[in-house]
């Protein structure tokens, strides 16, 4: 605990100068209980009594209290004693920018992050934009022969250490579904699994069951919060450095049992601790290998699922600091099934922030 103790000549002056403020005296009460600013500068004998006795002063920081003793020549100094538990001052909007916050949590309390130019500040870097534009170097398709392929991204954008930016915050998701040709008679039913990792954590999702899909039916929307495959465990994006691959599987399915079956074998593997708060379709891993893991242990448990769409894309860093500004691509595999050709894209969008180097 630690004791700060006031100069009783500050204390003086302040009492005399509350007194002259509202045209009283300068002299303090006797009674010894009084515990206002301006008794704090007693200092003769006779005002208080008796020897021993204290009473609070309010001369101390918010997070401690003060006390004075009575003392044969009066009142001390006032003594702070600093609480056991501080006042917590890490509340967003209180005003105060505390230990706990930063200009990406709490910008209201801590001012705007300062921006590197070429990214969003990352006191809005968890917001998804307004609007997105294409960055058609990361496409993906299947147009050489039932080879798919994939943009890396490499030369997307300046080396990062060439720039002012810190290392760029990443979100990353799947923003719908298109189908072009279903490839079966009537409706389509269809789930996907995106996982991706970047050699040091990994992060997977499934779809919700996506059900009665037509040939040139409107694009079926996911959700944010159930899409997101990359930077889904923290409420602000994932500081990302490292190449990011990302393996997009999915699948038409004949019965609801199937993509049940696909969903409890995933949770089971990946366990509560991956799970996301919210999501029950999204799980986040310390590990790289993990995601994979529990995405193949869904895979044997999808009997009566056909897989339809197949891809792997590795994002080269060189990208990430453009993918911040709002970016979407696509993922397009067509084929026939049974005699029935289908055509389906998935849709994919990514959001972020970089803060200023030398801020």
């Amino acid at each position: 605990m630690k004791i700060v103790a006031v100069p009783l000549a500050g204390l003086a002056a302040v009492g005399i100068a509350l007194a002259v403020a509202c045209g009283g005296s300068t002299t303090a009460s006797a009674t010894g209980d009084n515990d206002s600013g301006a008794s704090d500068a007693v200092t003769d004998a006779s005002a208080c009594a008796p020897i021993g006795t204290t009473r609070p002063c309010h001369t101390c920081p918010p997070d401690s209290v003060g006390s004075q003793t009575c003392t044969s020549s009066g009142w001390s100094a006032c003594f702070c004693d600093e609480l056991d538990s501080p006042v917590d001052s890490s509340v967003c909007g209180d005003g105060l920018c505390g230990s706990e916050e930063n200009c990406e949590t709490c910008p209201v309390d801590c001012g705007q992050c300062a921006s590197c130019g070429l990214a969003p500040s990352c006191s809005n870097g968890a917001s998804l934009p307004a609007s997105f534009t294409p960055l058609s170097g990361l496409d993906c398709a299947d147009t050489d022969g039932g080879a798919p392929s994939c943009g890396v991204g490499v030369d997307a954008g300046p080396p990062i250490q060439d720039t002012n930016c810190l290392a760029p915050q990443l979100k990353i998701g799947l923003q719908g579904v298109s189908v072009v040709l279903n490839g079966v008679s009537s409706s389509l039913t269809m789930f996907c699994i995106v996982q991706a990792n970047d050699g040091h954590s990994s992060e997977l999702i499934i779809t919700p069951q996506l059900s009665g899909i037509p040939d040139h039916g409107p694009q079926v929307l996911v959700p944010s919060s159930e899409g997101t495959f990359w930077g889904q465990s923290t409420g602000s994006p994932v500081l990302s450095q490292f190449p990011i691959t990302i393996n997009y599987q999915c699948f038409e399915v004949d019965s609801n049992s199937t993509w049940e079956a696909v969903l409890g074998a995933i949770s089971q593997a990946a366990g509560s601790i991956a799970g996301i708060s919210g999501n029950p379709y999204g799980w986040a891993f310390g590990i790289a290998s993990a995601a994979a893991a529990a995405a193949e242990a869904g895979l044997m448990a999808s009997d009566g699922a056909s897989m339809r769409l197949d891809y792997q894309q590795t994002i080269d860093p060189s990208s990430f600091l453009e993918m911040t500004n709002g970016k979407t691509w696509t993922v397009e595999q067509s084929g026939n099934n049974n005699g029935y050709n289908w055509d389906w894209i998935l849709d994919i969008q990514s959001w972020g922030c970089s803060g200023a180097r030398n801020q």
